[in-house]
């Protein structure tokens, strides 16, 4: 690679906090690669635009992110790195004529169709909704490459933003293999049964907690690592306040047996990834890039949402067969070194850099 300066445009909304940690980590050790990083954060302690109390809220954050990202991209750069396609659009002008590479765990479009999941509220249909699609559309198809984080993604920027295939690779964010590993060999019983999410009602946690509540007495523990405040239960531990990467969940992901995401909407699962790496079965629901990660019947069960009987009665199988959950967590390892190895995908992701700037 010759020497080469790239400036990394990174949002900074909860998965993608974990894939900028993720990616800086190693891309900062890609010889004869200077990176520049620069975090979007839609917000500002002590900004003007924050004070301004006529302006709605998503008005100020957008004006944020368009001055972050303009001022970001000031730097001397020979090519740009978006992990999503907003700050792009935002900064769309001060791109100039320089390449750039966009990865996205989901799309405008398909962010819209599961906006009630989210709290998110899409454009009405008219003249704004057609002119950001517009946007979105040329940034797409301006990008020297797109690199969606699942098949679901791809198919979505072939299909509805009409870039030709060539220029789209799935590239799923990576793990340190190396940081999560499988634990120590665990006893039969009780089954350690591990949730993460910061979400919990999006995610499943209610509908894992009603199931947990119908095994045995004394068969598994459930730990739920999320955000909410939950009452205390029988075989309950919750975890709250745990970081991305943090040692914590690390050791977690460790000390389980079984890792449940029975997620209702889910642009791609950065958690059941880890999962993968830590060498644990997965049980969760068929939904966004979730379909890459899960090999129904290798590594878990993929279930349709809403099938609370199949969520039950794979939990009852997998705290009962000690031999199965070894079995497919060996199998969500190897799957993990061949897929989600955070040192191969940021060296992939650096050859593009390099890949793009030769092209111009």
């Amino acid at each position: 690679m010759l020497p080469l300066r790239a400036t990394f445009l990174m949002e900074q909304h909860l998965g993608h906090q974990t894939y900028y940690q993720n990616l800086r980590r190693h891309i900062d050790h890609v010889p004869g690669l200077s990176a520049s990083w620069v975090p979007i954060t839609y917000f500002r302690d002590d900004g003007l635009l924050e004070r301004v109390a006529a302006l709605p809220k998503g008005l100020r954050g957008t004006l944020r992110g368009t001055l972050e990202a303009r001022a970001g991209m000031k730097a001397p750069a020979d090519v740009i790195f978006f992990n999503t396609q907003v700050p792009a659009a935002l900064g769309a002008s001060a791109i100039g004529r320089r390449p750039y590479l966009i990865a996205t765990d989901i799309t405008p479009i398909q962010y819209d169709a599961i906006s009630t999941l989210y709290g998110h509220q899409p454009d009405k249909p008219g003249l704004l909704k057609a002119y950001k699609h517009r946007v979105n559309r040329r940034i797409f198809r301006n990008a020297y490459k797109l690199l969606p984080w699942s098949s679901w993604a791809r198919d979505s920027l072939v299909q509805d933003y009409g870039v030709e295939g060539h220029k789209v690779e799935v590239l799923a964010p990576g793990v340190d293999l190396s940081l999560l590993r499988p634990g120590p060999e665990k006893g039969s019983s009780p089954a350690k049964i591990l949730f993460v999410g910061g979400d919990f009602e999006r995610k499943g946690g209610q509908k894992l907690l009603l199931a947990f509540r119908l095994l045995p007495a004394g068969s598994a523990e459930l730990h739920l690592v999320t955000r909410s405040q939950l009452p205390s239960e029988p075989g309950v531990v919750i975890h709250n306040g745990i970081s991305p990467n943090s040692p914590g969940l690390i050791e977690l992901y460790r000390r389980a047996d079984i890792f449940v995401l029975p997620t209702e909407a889910e642009a791609f699962g950065i958690a059941a990834i880890e999962a993968c790496a830590a060498g644990l079965p997965i049980i969760a629901n068929r939904t966004g890039g979730l379909v890459d990660i899960v090999q129904n019947g290798a590594n878990g069960f993929l279930l349709q949402r809403g099938d609370q009987n199949a969520l039950l009665e794979c939990l009852r199988e997998l705290t009962t067969r000690p031999d199965l959950r070894q079995q497919m967590g060996r199998a969500s390892r190897e799957f993990a070194e061949a897929r989600f190895d955070a040192v191969a995908n940021a060296r992939r992701v650096a050859q593009l850099l390099d890949d793009a700037v030769g092209a111009t």
